[in-house]
């Protein structure tokens, strides 16, 4: 008879597998001929029912960035760690599944709010370093991030008309404050699940 230890190993190998294996499809869409070819479409019949349950989610969608491909792998990956951690641990209870839960949905938010810091800086530097920081590149961008830049400052701002650098720099240190305070409940909440007596 198997261990719940051992299933847990195993659960957590298939799912670390199954993340690279939907990794290699995601990067063989990038190459139309790969992507076509009887391996890619074996790809796909592998790992597009699982990665289109992420592909509908309008709120992944960020102008012409599709967040859905990473938010998919990130919860591959977690569930990879989470399971391992389990099947190391020896034990189960309810407290470590509610703070294992937890640390999941955290990471998904963290890695989503990360690349929306990243994008957020980086438009930011081009802006205050260039003063041609207008292109084709960086006006799409700026169409994709303006809702959530203007969303941010009118929290600020109450609706007043604000200088684009200004309204920049708002959202991203609103986001970076957002991440901080996130950050610091989830460890609250993970600690305090872990603690269950139960």
């Amino acid at each position: 008879m198997l261990s719940l230890s051992t299933i847990f190993s195993v659960a957590a190998t298939a799912a670390g597998i199954y993340g690279i294996v939907c990794f290699i499809r995601i990067l063989l869409t990038w190459f139309p001929s790969a992507e076509y070819s009887s391996a890619g479409r074996f790809l796909s019949r592998l790992c597009d029912p699982y990665l289109n349950l992420f592909r509908g989610l309008r709120f992944l969608r960020v102008g012409m960035f599709d967040l859905s491909p990473a938010v998919a792998l990130c919860l591959l990956i977690a569930a990879s760690s989470i399971l391992g951690n389990l099947a190391a641990a020896h034990s189960f209870s309810l407290g470590g599944l509610l703070a294992t839960v937890l640390y999941l949905v955290w990471s998904v938010v963290s890695s989503v709010l990360g690349f929306l810091i990243l994008l957020l800086v980086v438009r930011l530097i081009v802006l205050l370093m260039r003063k041609d920081g207008y292109g084709s590149i960086w006006d799409s961008l700026d169409r994709s991030l303006n809702p959530i830049v203007f969303r941010m400052t009118s929290l600020f701002t109450r609706g007043k008309p604000t200088p684009y650098k200004t309204a920049l720099i708002l959202a991203t240190v609103t986001a970076a404050a957002l991440w901080v305070c996130l950050r610091m409940v989830m460890n609250i909440l993970i600690g305090l699940c872990q603690h269950l007596p139960i």
